[in-house]
């Protein structure tokens, strides 16, 4: 007697269909059973594992999409990919996990096509079809994948017709959303090789890679997705800001975005996400719309808050770049952005720009998270906060509670002055406790100029500090030898001033953080909502690396 899976293979052999047979719909046997879903337009027979639940169906069906670089991996490669078929059928979904062709030097068995795109996001169409077809299924299906499978999530969410191949909605972890983007990051030689293996084109044709892109084939209609990576994800940070800053221009707010601390990549990340995954994927089946990704803050959640932060300095090369320093503190992940201004401060008199900044992210460990050379316009939706001149740079990120650097200087190692800011997206979520900027004081009349908005609701407490002697202990070649402090108000007020912290306010600030050179200045002062300048130079008109901070000290 032939067995069922045979029966299905004859089956799919004579009529060509995508459809699977089933037995019905109620409880079974809740041991994996694999089955034929297809057959690929090359003749390859496409196969899932199935995962389904305890309890009476039919149910909501869930696609689970391996990784593996677009040229290996399996439904059962991952033992997370495993685990997160049977979480989803504890949860009362059918999940199927599925193969699909493999581009070089990968294939499958009896796979004669080279399984480039669009090979694969069509067998994913076809899977999709299939599913929502299958009487086990109630017609509603969603996906989670990871890496390449992370990247078909969100192209079949971007793509096809809503209720036939288009998912409903979708969960990608690490995914690739813009093809084109090939922006410094550690991870990108890995990156550029499968990516151009997969569209089989250069890294030059932007136009190949972006018509293989789920950030640029999105559109308002886009279903609702999830994100999820890491700091130092293998896959580069960037990709996560790329279609973030798509999605935005498009004035999509049924998105989703988190990163996670580490370096986990793809279905390692199933078990720090699952809940938040699974109640996803619970509320968009019940038809509940996610939260939109900037909710308006809370009244008084801006409190006691510094939000956005500018300095300008002179960018140089070497430890003359601009270093900016900042902190989220608490226990949730903070939306920013930051900035790299040179030309357009022409336009406010500045002289001797910096032509074309660039930005780089830096996460504590070190590693480069992401980087900006020219800020790129999408259009749609106006962003108020993206520079006027396209050779300025900015970048968006997703951060998790910890420490990060940002570094601007010059493309091809120009120097000029440049403006850096960071601005706090979500200030109702964590908060950012304290932001330095280290930059280079080039003559004697030369200043630094740091500006920062403290949040509406109560007076907020800060100690703002300018050091110098104390950098050469971090290895700071050329540092300021007598920084000098001044703030001022909006209006241009002078509100307090400092040559050497000791000489005034010495109990207080000992009380916090002091600085630890008796030639380096500080400064606590409550500060009304509003916002604020602060200038450093060097009390003796020399010239050298300073570090301007400003610390919230509100609990």
């Amino acid at each position: 007697m032939k067995s069922p899976l045979s029966f299905v293979v004859m089956l799919l052999l004579a009529f060509g269909a995508g459809t699977c047979i089933s037995a019905g719909t109620s409880s079974s046997d809740p041991t994996p059973q694999t089955e034929v879903y297809g057959t690929a337009s090359d003749g390859t027979l496409l196969h899932w594992i199935v995962y389904q639940p305890s309890t009476p169906g039919p149910w909501p069906a869930v696609l689970v999409i391996h990784g593996g670089g677009f040229n290996d991996g399996s439904p059962d490669s991952s033992s997370e990919s495993i685990t997160c078929g049977q979480d989803l059928a504890a949860a009362g979904y059918i999940a199927f996990s599925i193969e699909y062709r493999l581009a070089p030097p990968g294939a499958l068995e009896g796979q004669t096509s080279d399984g480039r795109f669009p090979d694969q996001s069509d067998d994913v169409k076809l899977a999709l079809r299939t599913a929502r077809l299958d009487p086990r299924c109630n017609g509603q299906v969603a996906a989670v994948g990871g890496s390449a499978g992370g990247y078909q999530v969100a192209y079949n969410v971007a793509t096809g017709t809503p209720g036939d191949d288009r998912l409903d909605f979708g969960v990608s972890l690490s995914g690739a959303y813009d093809l084109s983007d090939f922006s410094p990051n550690p991870h990108m030689p890995y990156y550029t090789a499968t990516v151009t293996n997969y569209v089989n084109a250069p890294s030059t044709d932007t136009e190949a890679m972006r018509a293989a892109s789920p950030a640029w084939l999105a559109d308002s209609t886009i279903s609702p997705l999830l994100m999820i990576n890491s700091v130092d994800d293998s896959m580069p940070y960037s990709q996560l800001g790329d279609m973030i800053a798509h999605l935005d221009a498009l004035g999509v707010t049924n998105y989703q975005a988190l990163t996670l601390p580490g370096d986990s990549h793809s279905w390692a990340s199933w078990p720090s996400v699952k809940d938040e995954a699974l109640t996803f994927i619970a509320n968009a089946f019940a038809g509940v719309p996610p939260p939109p990704p900037l909710p308006p803050p809370a009244p008084g959640s801006t409190s006691k808050q510094v939000l956005n932060v500018s300095t300008r300095a002179s960018a140089g090369v070497g430890e003359n770049v601009i270093v900016g320093g900042f902190i989220v503190s608490g226990d949730r992940i903070k939306r920013v952005v930051l900035r790299a201004l040179g030309p357009s401060l022409g336009q406010d008199g500045v002289n001797g720009v910096l032509a074309d900044p660039v930005i780089s992210l830096y996460a504590s460990s070190g590693v480069l998270m992401e980087s900006n050379d020219d800020r790129l316009d999408l259009g749609g939706v106006v962003n108020p906060l993206l520079p006027s001149n396209p050779s300025e740079s900015y970048l968006t990120a997703i951060l998790p509670p910890d420490s990060y650097t940002a570094i601007v200087e010059g493309v091809d190692k120009t120097s000029g002055v440049a403006l850096v800011e960071l601005y706090d997206l979500e200030p109702g979520v964590s908060r950012v406790a304290n932001i330095s900027t280290r930059g280079y004081i080039a003559s004697a009349n030369d200043v630094m100029i740091g500006g920062y908005i403290v949040g509406s609701g109560d007076p907020t407490k800060v100690i703002v500090r300018a050091l110098g002697p104390s950098l050469a202990a971090f290895g700071v070649i050329h540092p300021l030898p007598n920084p000098a402090l001044a703030i001022y108000d909006a209006d241009g007020t002078l509100i307090a001033s400092n040559d050497d912290w000791r000489s005034t306010q010495a109990q207080e600030i000992q009380a916090t953080i002091p600085p630890t050179d008796d030639l380096e200045s500080a400064i606590v002062v409550t500060l009304a909502p509003g916002a604020y300048t602060a200038t450093m130079r060097d009390a003796t008109h020399e010239t050298g690396t300073g570090l301007f901070e400003v610390y919230n000290l509100e609990p």
